[in-house]
């Protein structure tokens, strides 16, 4: 129950954050992404509580169903704890195991998804009081032992082709790219494609739609300049050569 009454709370960030400036998230991952080595027995995320209050945190892992809750996320995974509490100014370590039932695929990455839910305490004496519970997900790469690491020169293997008003990305690799953004670079000005990021799957295409501004010059486009995240969740600007 614990999860579901605490998501619906969820719901209201955003009506709240019309009305109010001041309200924020306590938690503060370590992180943006966690990789899974298939050697490893477990691996670890941190999390710290900046707020001035304790708050009760619940985490889970689920396979891309965002609406998921912990009671019906069938993964190959544990985290320990899934819920506990966090003082003010203090840390909590997650320690996430694959089950020794996990079947992987070995020649490419799993994407998962973990969810961290926060929730603040409850004001007992103001019948106003409204608790605002936030949600993290984040995702979980699991990484064949055979895969060393997500270098600039595999994501430089990508290529990019137009097609109409799309920018279609081919990952020839085993690896899941993550993109903060894609531009499309014209004879003046450049046009943005997938602003707000994209992913493409191991061995798979991705279209990007394209996303022109007003004052963008005329002419044919040549060049496609990417910034993907790699593996700390830094940005690597790679340029492509664009085929039609």
């Amino acid at each position: 129950m614990f999860f579901m009454e605490r998501y619906w709370l969820s719901s209201l960030v955003l009506v709240a954050g019309l009305f109010s400036s001041c309200l924020h998230a306590g938690i503060v991952i370590s992180g943006t992404r966690v990789i899974y080595p298939s050697n490893e027995k477990e691996v670890t995320l941190k999390l710290e509580n900046k707020s001035r209050v304790p708050l009760l945190v619940q985490s889970w892992i689920d396979s891309g169903d965002a609406n998921s809750s912990p009671e019906d996320s069938d993964v190959p995974f544990t985290i320990m704890p899934p819920v506990s509490r966090i003082e003010p100014n203090k840390a909590q370590t997650l320690r996430i195991a694959a089950t020794p039932t996990a079947n992987q695929a070995t020649d490419r990455e799993t994407l998962y998804w973990i969810n961290v839910l926060e929730v603040p305490p409850q004001s007992k004496g103001d019948k106003n009081y409204l608790s605002i519970a936030y949600r993290n997900r984040l995702k979980v790469f699991y990484r064949p032992v055979t895969l060393k690491g997500l270098s600039p020169d595999v994501i430089g293997q990508v290529s990019w082709r137009l097609q109409g008003e799309k920018l279609i990305g081919k990952n020839p690799t085993p690896y899941y790219i993550s993109y903060a953004s894609v531009r499309l670079i014209g004879t003046a000005k450049a046009v943005m494609a997938g602003s707000n990021g994209g992913m493409i799957a191991p061995f798979s295409e991705q279209a990007f739609q394209i996303k022109r501004s007003g004052n963008t010059a005329g002419g044919l486009p040549n060049t496609i300049t990417a910034s993907a995240i790699n593996d700390y969740g830094a940005f690597v600007e790679k340029t492509y050569p664009l085929t039609r």
